[in-house]
């Protein structure tokens, strides 16, 4: 969804007026993007792995023993990205951004293949592995950062780059190879390349912005010349979800973060272009200054949250109110997901399949509804609103010639996807109310 369907005050809070600005990363993206690396070889080698491991380490440390199968891979050059290296500086600095660019980076990675007892032919069973891997996957997608990162680097926001990351084969020549492994002072192993880019570090360079400029009545600042800046109006900088999700669900907790977020008169206020009223929420005990927390209301709390909440983006304002007029921070955007509770499929010949889905909140008219199964987007045929405000909607997707197997399904409403993952399991899985089997 577009920023401008989110009100002119928002749009203009996410955009920077001279050029667009991407969700950006942290200094330990490259951490991350290693071990997101890490684990795509480890799930997609893991029958062919047996015993062994994959590992990260300089390549005359990397094979201490021959008694296991293994896959090294290191990160042997850093250069700047020629594109972003040329990108100027900021010419607006809005909410505390740096006004320097940001730090655009190509990584290059060297995948070295061992077999168990040094048997070169399943070496090469490894090495081919890896580049069948790769050749089927070109970039590393949210989904796969969080989960890589989850544990090992929960401070890393690579999963939020909005940038892609992509992965790209190095054909080097041998002389390239050879200075490569001369390096290190080790005999070479047959190895592949590949080049990770663009991975983009925002500066943490601290800001000074200025007041605004007033204008000049008489030769003197009007309004006074001690304009008071520290109005009390709680400020509201981010919105953190649980379990590194990028939507909220109903039922989650959200953390806020800004400043005087610890007055007693504080309300959260929750805006959706298609509901008449804006929906407030009291912060949960324990807010400080810095930080509060609010949970949004789940089914099992408040049954009609079916019909009186929507799917899709929000947007999220602190407000304290006052006798004449109430003050409110700025607004932030949040997508709050639906959630599938059922769903069903049965065959109606000729190849042509009926998928039948029940979500809540309910879907309203006007929304733009659509079915994600494997790599299609299937339209919305059909949708039954409920009489009953505590109940489900109803939809029906007919799709045609699907192969048979095994699908994890989401449901997109205004943009804002259903989450496939069951949080709830160590470790993480697909939630089983998402999962559909077709059998033709």
């Amino acid at each position: 969804m577009s920023a401008l369907r989110l009100g002119n005050e928002t749009a203009m809070a996410i955009l920077i007026s001279s050029q667009p600005e991407l969700a950006m990363s942290n200094s330990l993206a490259i951490a991350a993007v290693t071990a997101t690396l890490q684990n795509i070889l480890f799930a997609g080698l893991r029958g062919a792995l047996g015993s062994g491991n994959i590992t990260a380490l300089p390549i005359d440390k990397a094979r201490s023993d021959s008694d296991s199968n293994q896959i090294n891979l290191f990160l042997y050059h850093t250069v700047p990205n020629p594109a972003w290296r040329n990108r100027p500086k900021r010419t607006q600095v809005k909410r505390g951004i740096s006004a320097e660019p940001p730090l655009g980076l190509d990584l290059y990675y060297a995948f070295v293949a061992y077999g168990k007892d040094d048997d070169e032919v399943a070496s090469h069973q490894l090495l081919g592995r890896v580049m069948s891997i790769f050749h089927d996957r070109k970039q590393l997608n949210a989904a796969e950062i969080g989960a890589a990162t989850a544990e090992r680097l929960p401070h890393s926001n690579l999963h939020q780059q909005i940038d892609s990351i992509n992965i790209v084969p190095q054909s080097l020549s041998f002389d390239e190879m050879a200075k490569i492994w001369q390096l290190f002072q080790v005999q070479y192993r047959p190895s592949v390349f590949y080049q990770v880019s663009v991975v983009i570090l925002d500066s943490v360079a601290p800001v000074n912005v200025a007041l605004p400029v007033l204008p000049q009545m008489n030769g003197k600042v009007r309004g006074g010349s001690h304009p008071v800046v520290n109005t009390g109006i709680p400020r509201l900088q981010a919105i953190v979800l649980p379990n590194r999700q990028r939507r909220a669900h109903l039922g989650n907790v959200l953390t806020l973060r800004g400043a005087l977020l610890n007055r007693p008169d504080l309300s959260v206020r929750l805006r959706h272009p298609l509901l008449r009223e804006a929906i407030a929420l009291p912060p949960l005990p324990g807010a400080t200054g810095e930080e509060l927390r609010v949970q949004l209301p789940d089914r099992l709390q408040d049954p009609s949250i079916a019909s009186r909440w929507l799917a899709g983006i929000y947007t999220l304002s602190l407000v304290i109110p006052q006798e004449e007029y109430v003050r409110t921070s700025e607004e932030l955007p949040l997508a709050i997901a639906p959630q599938v509770v059922g769903i069903d499929c049965r065959e109606e010949g000729n190849g042509l399949m009926a998928i039948e889905l029940a979500c809540v909140p309910q879907v309203r008219r006007g929304q733009e509804v659509l079915l994600l199964l494997g790599d299609r987007g299937v339209a919305l045929r059909e949708a039954i609103a409920p009489e009953d405000p505590t109940e489900p909607s109803m939809l029906t997707f007919w799709v045609r010639n699907v192969p048979a197997g095994d699908y994890v399904v989401r449901l997109r409403v205004d943009g804002a996807d259903s989450i496939p993952v069951d949080f709830a399991t160590k470790p993480l899985g697909f939630a089983e109310n998402q999962r559909l089997s077709i059998q033709n």
